[in-house]
Order: C-alpha cells, then structure tokens, then sequence
C-alpha cells in the first residue's frame, strides 16, 4: 500500500472513529472495528460489507491514488455510513426488479448524507472535495445503482452541517 493511500486510510478512520472531535470515555463507540482491506482486483475505489460482528472496508489502492486525498477520505467516509446504516444489497436484491436500482440509490444518497453529518464543520473540505467530484459528472453516473453526479453534489450540500 502506498503511503498516500495509507495515510488518507489512517486520518479517515480517526475523523469518522470521532466524529471529528476527541470523544469523551462515556462516548466512546461500542461498535465493531471497521476493518479495511486492500484488494487489487476491486473494480471499484471502495465497497462496504455490513457484517454485525466483522464488518469491511474493501479499497483498491491503485485506483485510490487516482484522486486527491481529500476525496479519498470522503470515499472511505462513505463506505462506512453504509455500515453504520446497516445497508446491505439482500434487501434491495429482494424487491421487485422495477424498484432494485431506485432502493439501491437511495442507499447510496442515504451514505453520502451520514458521512458528511459525520465529517461535519471541521472537516468540510473532504466532504467539498466530493460535491466538487460529482458535481463535475453533472447527469452521469458510473452505473445504474449509483445517482447521477449532480444529485449526489446536491444531496451533499443539504446534509453538511
């Protein structure tokens, strides 16, 4: 793994461990430890598997080095709002095929508001650097389980704090 990408792993995890701040023993998450694994062979930058006991973060580093670290952290901030969500494919796999992309969507902006509550005020450069990204894909988007670029920027925007 590079440094770069090791060192955008290390700040994302710290921010979103803490919500940005120091966390006071009483706070402390009693949540399982999010692990997160380099696999080369990811065709994605990142994915998130909801385990209740061992949950994981999966990032190919090759294609992480491709964005700016900033980005990166938001990418990684999102993967794991999808396991604080609990979000999993079987439900949407489940529901009739006409719904399947639109349950998957909503997820999707479902895990980029958590992660920019949670990268909140002190740490809105990262979340900026997303709705910067996806604002840049205007109606394009990477397949039909992801919303187009605009509506993700937009849907940023309304849940930074």
């Amino acid at each position: 793994m590079t440094k770069l990408v090791h060192v955008v792993i290390t700040t994302a995890a710290a921010l979103l461990s803490t919500g940005g701040a120091a966390p006071r023993a009483a706070e402390l998450p009693t949540s399982p430890v999010i692990r997160e694994i380099a696999d080369l062979s990811l065709r994605d930058v990142a994915v998130a598997v909801y385990d209740s006991v061992r949950p994981v973060i999966y990032f190919n580093p090759v294609r992480m080095q491709r964005f700016e670290p900033e980005l990166c952290a938001f990418f990684l901030a999102h993967e794991r709002a999808h396991i604080e969500l609990h979000h999993t494919r079987a439900s949407a796999l489940r529901a009739d095929v006409g719904q399947r992309d639109s349950l998957l969507q909503a997820k999707e902006l479902d895990a980029d508001c958590r992660a920019a509550q949670r990268l909140g005020h002190e740490h809105a450069g990262t979340t900026m650097a997303a709705v910067h990204f996806f604002a840049r894909l205007g109606d394009r988007h990477f397949d039909s389980e992801h919303p187009p670029g605009s509506v993700r920027a937009a849907r940023l925007l309304a849940c930074m704090p």
